[in-house]
């Protein structure tokens, strides 16, 4: 990174200097946990000795963001990739291992994949403005969610626990991709009752020519005071998304043609007629995204005397997505399951707490579609092969978490032991075919130390053992059993890592800061191989092989100085992979298939992203904002040999500048507007493939918005 790309950081230096007796106060996003307060308990036991980013509805709304993915992009610590289909990376993972390592959950219900093959979870399944709080556990949270958790955890609240100040809002978007509609009705029906519903539509058009996205999300539910120490919260949504987008692209297509591309025709087999021959349609080479979604969450919260309170989650979604070709094929899945959740306050004056969690949770997806096999070549006949990918996984998992204060000190320690259950019945063109299940048991752990020298300010330390269990596409091997292709349970053992963090956070004059540092080591990744048997047949196989270590710092500062909000942030993450033992031994067998890891280092990790924002207040009624990203350049191949077969650097560094404007014209009525890409910057990312082969995606032109919102 040149110089010049950290002088907006020396100004932090500056605003620390003056020992200003101004409180800080609220910032754009609020990266300090300290000072808010997180709405699930097993958050709320974490903060003390953990980085948690808590970013609330009216950051949210002041940004004017149009989906969860563009929240995200303005967390220092996260990088998003320009599709928004699941590409979501925390702490340095890489293109290939951040889906299968992030947790996210809506109203406390996991929503990722089940599987993540052959399609990607889109997270963004809630309307911006239907969003209460996000909650983002950066790398770690192994002891309270179980597998899939080193790259992090991210918690959506919708307004399932705040209906108790419900209010009536009428919001109104225009901007230069498309429009948006929202409505929120409420009622508190009486001291016990209180009653919500709402609607949502989006339009928006995406960067190549005649795709979009289009979505109509609606939502109701109430809650029921029972008593003074009991509640009980329900809340049903449903999503419908019809979207369509670019899915390959080469670097030289892009180039040539940008935005105005459009991909071929290509020749579709819709069925078969009476006699076997194919019935064939032109249809231009889209993908269509489309999207069902019908979410349903109880919670439950009773106290149970002084010292025990009980938490009940119990969740319920089910729908299907596609994100394939033309043949419109659909990932058909459901969710449902329960996370029990006990807290025992103890000690003098209640100051330590136990926390204990049952998780019980099943997730199915199938994929039905035909194929078309040949059975006369001289009469071009076929005959229908029904194929299908079938998955059931179930987890049971128990967790304790303790937190101990005494006088300046808090100490956590955590265990979990969890039971993962696959079964596959896959049915493959081809003949390849396979139906078995996996039995396996994992453990996480924690110890966490912090000290607090003084009411703001600590400092602490902690070490996660945590793990990750194969998806739908690890968990199955293609192999090859008496000649016929096989799918079989694989022999790869489950992924562990170790992380060591340490952290500071603190209040200083007009400042807020958090600086974070952690280390994360893995000697036995899971990757899948695909690789040639001594019949020169291919076979493809998940394999511990590798061992990855990931480290970085996150650095976020706030200030409120008179009329002014600061918000700097700056992350640096890097990592390396290598062969293990186990691998040097593969290696030495099949020496042609080496790749040198270690110089190429992670795909798709940028060393630098630094985020600044200012926000200035001209009165009561009247703000405006900008916001700063930088964004740095990174690795897009696996070895260093093929470092300069890729595109001559069209995708490196970026900077983007987008401000904000807000008018609150009475206690009602409120405008607002903003330009994203002031500068309209040309940037690009790698979408899939390494090297010649890359595909790409634009990431959007100067963009302009404005609308209105209506309380009432």
């Amino acid at each position: 990174m040149k110089k010049k790309q950290y002088i907006p950081l020396l100004t932090i230096s500056t605003l620390l200097a003056c020992n200003s007796s101004l409180a800080a106060g609220p910032s754009t996003i609020k990266l300090q946990d300290s000072y808010v307060h997180p709405d699930y308990v097993e958050v709320e036991r974490l903060k003390d000795t953990k980085e948690v980013i808590v970013i609330q509805k009216k950051d949210i709304q002041e940004k004017g963001y149009p989906s969860l993915s563009d929240i995200l992009k303005d967390v220092p610590s996260i990088n998003v990739g320009l599709t928004g289909q699941g590409d979501i990376d925390i702490h340095g993972q890489g293109s290939d291992q951040s889906a299968r390592n992030l947790q996210v959950l809506l109203d406390g219900a996991p929503i990722t994949s089940v599987v993540n093959h052959p399609l990607k979870t889109n997270y963004d399944v809630v309307p911006v403005e239907n969003i209460e709080k996000i909650e983002i556990i950066p790398g770690g949270g192994s002891v309270l969610y179980g597998s899939g958790a080193s790259d992090g955890v991210i918690n959506i609240t919708t307004n399932l626990r705040t209906m108790n100040q419900v209010q009536n809002t009428l919001n109104t978007e225009w901007n230069s991709d498309g429009e948006k509609l929202n409505l929120n009705i409420g009622s508190k029906v009486n001291d016990k009752l209180t009653v919500t519903a709402g609607y949502s539509k989006i339009n928006r058009n995406l960067y190549f020519k005649n795709t979009y996205r289009n979505s109509d999300y609606v939502y109701g539910g109430f809650r029921y005071d029972i008593d003074k120490n009991q509640r009980l919260t329900v809340r049903a949504s449903h999503l419908e998304e019809d979207s369509r987008y670019i899915g390959n692209i080469s670097i030289s297509k892009m180039l040539k043609e940008g935005k105005n591309y459009v991909p071929a025709y290509q020749t579709v087999t819709v069925g078969l007629d009476t006699d076997g021959h194919k019935i064939t349609e032109k249809r231009r080479d889209y993908l269509n995204d489309d999207r069902h979604l019908d979410s349903y969450n109880m919670t439950y919260e009773s106290s149970l005397g002084s010292n025990w309170r009980f938490i009940g989650d119990f969740f319920y979604n089910k729908g299907y997505y596609s994100n394939t070709d033309t043949d419109d094929k659909r990932m058909y899945h459901d969710t449902k399951g329960a996370k029990l959740k006990f807290d025992y306050s103890y000690g003098s004056g209640k100051q330590n707490n136990l926390l204990l969690g049952l998780d019980i949770y099943r997730q199915k997806a199938n994929l039905d579609y035909n194929n078309y096999k040949l059975v006369n070549y001289r009469t071009k006949t076929y005959t229908l092969e029904p194929l299908s990918f079938n998955y059931d996984k179930k987890v049971e998992a128990l967790y304790a978490l303790n937190v101990m204060n005494k006088k300046k000190w808090t100490f956590t320690q955590g265990l979990r032991r969890e039971r993962l259950l696959w079964d596959f019945d896959k049915q493959a063109a081809s003949g390849l075919s396979g139906a078995d299940e996996s039995n396996r048991w994992n453990t996480a752990a924690e110890l966490s130390a912090a000290y607090h020298y003084n009411d703001t300010g600590r400092v602490y330390a902690r070490w996660e053992r945590g793990f990750t269990s194969p998806d739908g596409l690890q968990i199955t091997d293609e192999t090859r059993i008496d000649g016929y292709k096989r799918y079989v349970t694989t022999g790869a053992d489950d992924e562990i890592f170790n992380m060591y963090e340490v952290g500071w956070r603190d209040k200083i004059g007009a400042s807020t800061i958090s600086l974070t540092g952690f280390y994360s080591y893995t000697d036995n990744q899971m990757n899948r191989f695909y690789i040639f048997d001594a019949q020169n047949h291919l076979n493809m196989k998940t394999m511990n092989i590798l061992k990855t270590q990931r480290k970085g710092i996150d650095l976020s500062i706030q200030q409120h100085v008179g009329k002014w909000k600061f918000t700097e942030g700056y992350t640096y993450l890097k990592g390396r992979s290598s062969y293990n033992g186990a691998g040097e031994s593969w290696m030495a067998e099949h020496p042609k298939d080496r790749i040198d890891y270690t110089k190429s280092g992670l795909m798709k990790v940028p060393k630098h992203k630094v985020m600044l924002r200012a926000d200035y207040a001209f009165n009561k009624k009247f703000n405006m904002g900008a916001t700063y990203t930088y964004i740095g350049k990174y690795n897009n191949f696996l070895s260093d040999a093929d470092k300069y077969d890729n595109d001559g650097g069209i995708i490196g560094s970026h900077s983007l500048v987008d401000i904000d404007a807000h008018y609150k014209v009475n206690k009602n009525l409120e405008v607002f507007g903003g330009i994203t890409n002031l500068f309209n910057k040309t940037y690009y990312e790698y979408e899939s493939g390494i090297g010649p082969y890359s595909t790409i995606t634009a990431g959007s032109d100067r963009t302009y918005y404005g609308g209105v919102k209506y309380t009432f």
